[in-house]
C-alpha cells in the first residue's frame, strides 16, 4: 500500500511538473507569437510611415550607371601627355571628334590592350584605346564604331588650371571660427563667425571633414602634402579670391597659414600640443551648422583634447618644415614656427618612451601604438633636421626610421619623414641612397598596380580610395618625374592616371572632384553637416573631393527615410542607389550622404592638390624641377 501511495505520488508530481512545463512553454510561445506580431506591426507601421519618402527618393534620384559612356577623363590633358579610354566592349576602330566643328581629327584602330578584371562585375574583360598622337588644343569626344561615345573632354597646356583653383579654394570652406562670406564664397555656400564657440585661445584651422571637428593627425597630413606643393611647384597666383588674396604672398601659402595657426594654437605651456578641437556631440543631421539662429540645434561650444606625445611629434615636423618655406615671405613668423617646434622637441625628448594620444573625440586617436610613436618621431626629427642642419636630429631620424613598407597616409607619417629626410639631405650619403631605393621600389610596385588595373588607377579600395591613389602618386612617383620626365615618363603616367581616374575614368564615368569648369558628369551630394542645414543649391560648393569607391562600406552607413528634418541616404538602403554584396568592386559608391563613400575630408583635398598641381607642371612640358634642398 505504501509503495503504490508512493508510485501515485511521484505520478501526481510528474504531472505537476509536466502541466508546469506545457504552460510554460505555451505562455513563451505565446510571447513569441505576441512578439512576432508587434515586430511585424511595427515594420509595416516603418514601411507605411517611409514609404512616401522612399517612393519618392526612387523616383527622383537617378541612379549611377555602370559604362554608359566610354571611361575617359572628363578634364582632358596636356598635349604631350598619354592619352587613353576604357572600353566595355571590343572595337575594331574609334574617331576622336572635334566638338566645335564636328568633324573628325584622329582615327584609330583596334585596342592597344585588353584586361581581365574582377573589380567591374559584369564587365569581367576590358578594351584599351589610345589616343595620345593627337597634340592640337581643343575639346573634343571619342566615339567607337559602335558608336558608344565618351563624355567631351579637352586638350590644353592650361586644362587643369580651372581645377587647381577649384581644389585649392575648398580649403577656404572648410575654415573655422570665421565666417564664410559671400564676396569670397562666389555662391551660397555661407555662414557666421563661430568664433565665440572656439576653446580659449583656440584659433582658425580648417573642419576636418563633414563635421566639425578639427584633429591634429588630419591637419599634419593636409598641411605636409601643401607645404610639398609649394616647395615642388613653387604656385605664385595670390588672386584665388580668398580674403588674403592681393597681400604678396602666393593664396596657397595664406590657406597653410590657416592651419598652421590652429596647430600654433594647440601647444601648451608645457611644451606639448593637444590633439584635437571638437564637437563630442550633434544633433540630427540638417541641424547643425556654425549660427544657432538657424541651426538652433547644434552644439554650443567646441572642447578641446589632450596632450599627448603623438600629436606633439607631429607638429613638430610640421611647424620645423613650414618655418623653411615662410622664411622668404615672413621671418618673424618663420622663428615663431620653429621656435614652437624645439619647444615641442624638449617636450619629447622628456618623454622617450611615451606614446600618448588622448581620448576625446577619438576617431584619429593612436594612443599606446609604439610603432606610430617611432614614425612620428622620425617625422619630427626630419623636419628639425631641414630646419637647423643640426646633426642631431640626423642620428634621431635614424634611430626612428623603418623599413617603409607601407604607403604614407594619415596614420603612417614615416613616408613623409622620409621625404622630408631627402629634402634634407645630400643625395651622395648612405642613408639618402638607402631611402633613395625604397622609394624606387614602393614606385616600381605602383607602376604594376596600374598596369593591371581596367583604368590604370594604382589607389587602395578602401575607405578614401581616391586620397589612397594620389598619396601612392605624390610620394612614389611624381618625385622621380620632377627630376626628369623623360626618363621616369612611366612614373610621370602613372601618376596621372590617378588624376584621370579621379575626373571620369572609372565604372560610373563619374568626376570625385565636383563643380570644375568644363567637367559634365561629377558627384554633386555629400555628408556635410553645415551643408546640410544650410541646404543651398546646388549642394556643394565647387572643388570638394570625394572618398571614392570602398571595399566594405561601415554597416552603420545606412538610410534613415524617416529623418527629419531631412530624410538621410546611406550607401545602404538607398531605393535610388541600391548596393549590395554584389556590387563591382569599383562601384562601391554612392552620390549622397554616405559618409564611407562619400565624405569629404581635408587630406583628400591637399593630396588632390598636390597631383593636379603635379598635373598642370606636366601638361606644360614637364621641365625638371630638383627637389628643393636647404
Amino acid at each position: 500500500m505504501s509503495v503504490l501511495a508512493d508510485s501515485d505520488s511521484r505520478m501526481k508530481r510528474i504531472l505537476t511538473v509536466a502541466v508546469g512545463v506545457a504552460c510554460t512553454v505555451g505562455l513563451v510561445l505565446l510571447i513569441i507569437e505576441r512578439q512576432a506580431i508587434v515586430s511585424a506591426a511595427k515594420n509595416s507601421v516603418w514601411f507605411a510611415i517611409n514609404y512616401p519618402s522612399r517612393t519618392r527618393r526612387a523616383q527622383t534620384q537617378d541612379d549611377l550607371t555602370p559604362f554608359v559612356h566610354l571611361a575617359v577623363s572628363q578634364l582632358g590633358y596636356g598635349p604631350l601627355m598619354q592619352k587613353r579610354f576604357t572600353s566595355p566592349r571590343a572595337f575594331a576602330s574609334f574617331v576622336v571628334i572635334d566638338d566645335a566643328t564636328g568633324t573628325s581629327v584622329f582615327s584609330g584602330g583596334e585596342p592597344s590592350s585588353t584586361l581581365k578584371t574582377d573589380v567591374l562585375g559584369a564587365f569581367s574583360q576590358v578594351w584599351i584605346g589610345d589616343f595620345t598622337e593627337l597634340q592640337a588644343p581643343g575639346r573634343y569626344h571619342v566615339i567607337l564604331d559602335d558608336g558608344t561615345a565618351s563624355y567631351p573632354f579637352a586638350i590644353s597646356p592650361t586644362v587643369f588650371d580651372p581645377a587647381v583653383r577649384a581644389v585649392q579654394r575648398g580649403f577656404y570652406f572648410q575654415r573655422a571660427f570665421t565666417a564664410i562670406e559671400a564676396a569670397h564664397a562666389e555662391g551660397p555656400w555661407t555662414h557666421a563667425d563661430d568664433s565665440d564657440r572656439a576653446p580659449a585661445g583656440t584659433r582658425r584651422g580648417w573642419h576636418d571633414a563633414g563635421d566639425f571637428s578639427i584633429y591634429n593627425a588630419q591637419m599634419t597630413a593636409s598641411l605636409f602634402w601643401l607645404l610639398e606643393t609649394y616647395e615642388d611647384f613653387s604656385p605664385a597666383s595670390d588672386n584665388t579670391n580668398i580674403p588674403e588674396s592681393g597681400n604678396g604672398v602666393p593664396d596657397l601659402l595664406d590657406e597653410v597659414r590657416w592651419g598652421l595657426e590652429w596647430m600654433r594654437s594647440m601647444q601648451d605651456a608645457s611644451g606639448g600640443f593637444r590633439n584635437t578641437t571638437c564637437f563630442e556631440r550633434y544633433g540630427p543631421y540638417g541641424t547643425n551648422g556654425h549660427d544657432t539662429a538657424t541651426a538652433p540645434h547644434s552644439p554650443r561650444t567646441y572642447v578641446s583634447g589632450e596632450i599627448g606625445t603623438i600629436p606633439t611629434a607631429r607638429a613638430v615636423g610640421t611647424l620645423a618644415y613650414a618655418s623653411v618655406v615662410f622664411r622668404p615671405f615672413d621671418g618673424d613668423f618663420a622663428k615663431q614656427l620653429l621656435d614652437g617646434a624645439r619647444r615641442g622637441w624638449s617636450y619629447l625628448a622628456a618623454r622617450p618612451g611615451e606614446n600618448s594620444d588622448g581620448p576625446t573625440c577619438p576617431a584619429s586617436r593612436q594612443d599606446g601604438d609604439a610603432a606610430v610613436g617611432r614614425h612620428v618621431r622620425a617625422y619630427a626629427a626630419a623636419g628639425m633636421l631641414l630646419a637647423t642642419g643640426d646633426e642631431e636630429f640626423r642620428a634621431r631620424f635614424e634611430e626612428t626610421a623603418d623599413a617603409l613598407d607601407n604607403d604614407p597616409s594619415t596614420y603612417r607619417t614615416n613616408i613623409y619623414a622620409a621625404l622630408l629626410f631627402q629634402r634634407a639631405t645630400n643625395a651622395a650619403s648612405a642613408k639618402h641612397q638607402a631611402i633613395a631605393e625604397r622609394l624606387a621600389r614602393h614606385a616600381a610596385r605602383m607602376r604594376a598596380d596600374g598596369a593591371v588595373h581596367p583604368f590604370e588607377w594604382s589607389g587602395r579600395y578602401f575607405w578614401g580610395s581616391v586620397n589612397a591613389s594620389f598619396e601612392r602618386g605624390g610620394a612614389f612617383g611624381v618625385k622621380p618625374c620632377l627630376a626628369n620626365s623623360i626618363a621616369a615618363r612611366d612614373d610621370c603616367e602613372a601618376a596621372a592616371a590617378n588624376v584621370h581616374y579621379a575626373f571620369g575614368r572609372n565604372l560610373y564615368q563619374l568626376s570625385y572632384v565636383n563643380g570644375v569648369p568644363g567637367v559634365s558628369h561629377s558627384h554633386t551630394r555629400s555628408f556635410h553637416q553645415w551643408l546640410a542645414t544650410l541646404n543651398a543649391a546646388p549642394f556643394l560648393f565647387p572643388g570638394l573631393v570625394a572618398g571614392g569607391p570602398t571595399e566594405t562600406p561601415e554597416a552603420a552607413d545606412g538610410s534613415n527615410p524617416h529623418a527629419r528634418p531631412i530624410p538621410v541616404w546611406g550607401y545602404w538602403d538607398d531605393p535610388a542607389m541600391p548596393r549590395g554584396s554584389a556590387t563591382p568592386l569599383d562601384g562601391r559608391y554612392t552620390d549622397n550622404d554616405s559618409w564611407s563613400t562619400n565624405e569629404i575630408d581635408i587630406v583628400w583635398q591637399a593630396s588632390a592638390l598636390y597631383n593636379l598641381y603635379f598635373a598642370q607642371w606636366l601638361a606644360h612640358g614637364g621641365q625638371p624641377r630638383s627637389h628643393v634642398q636647404h
